[in-house]
């Protein structure tokens, strides 16, 4: 493929992910220049904003969910060992967390390369992202508030070696 074939191709993705979008009720801000998308969902316990991105160069699709809460500097040594274990079992998509910052983003990617993703795609990327991030943001919120010890957070997350 040409750069201009990758630039159609993002295009068509794009058109395509703002129609699953339109057809499912979301509200969302679109940004067609830059093939982006800004919303949200309201999830059990914690808000859940969404970021896609449609990158023509490298023929991806990506959903940035930034969790909203900030690890206290204290407590960034237990979240990377919970960040650890949630990223060993989740099954696509991984939470990458910026230790000095205390930021966590959850990050899930699809390519296009050579090929046009259907709506059902786009249906589980964002599904998958939105049951992710919410069967997880109040766990690690509790992690980066000290509301759970390293020695429970075994029992927190359902795992156990």
């Amino acid at each position: 493929m040409n750069p201009n074939e990758f630039q159609k191709n993002a295009e068509q993705a794009f058109a395509t992910l703002c129609e699953v979008l339109d057809i499912n009720g979301w509200k969302y801000e679109k940004d067609v220049e830059n093939l982006t998308i800004n919303c949200g969902a309201k999830g059990d316990d914690l808000p859940i904003p969404i970021r896609i991105e449609v990158e023509a160069e490298k023929q991806l699709v990506t959903l940035m969910s930034q969790l909203p809460f900030t690890t206290k500097e204290e407590y960034r040594d237990q979240m990377a060992i919970a960040v650890s274990v949630i990223n060993a079992y989740t099954v696509d998509g991984c939470l990458d967390y910026n230790y000095d910052s205390g930021n966590i983003i959850f990050r899930i990617t699809m390519s296009i390369f050579d090929s046009l993703l259907g709506k059902e795609a786009y249906v589980y990327l964002i599904s998958c992202a939105l049951s992710t991030v919410d069967d997880f943001n109040e766990k690690l919120l509790y992690v980066a508030t000290n509301k759970v010890s390293i020695g429970e957070m075994e029992k927190l997350f359902g795992y156990g070696g």
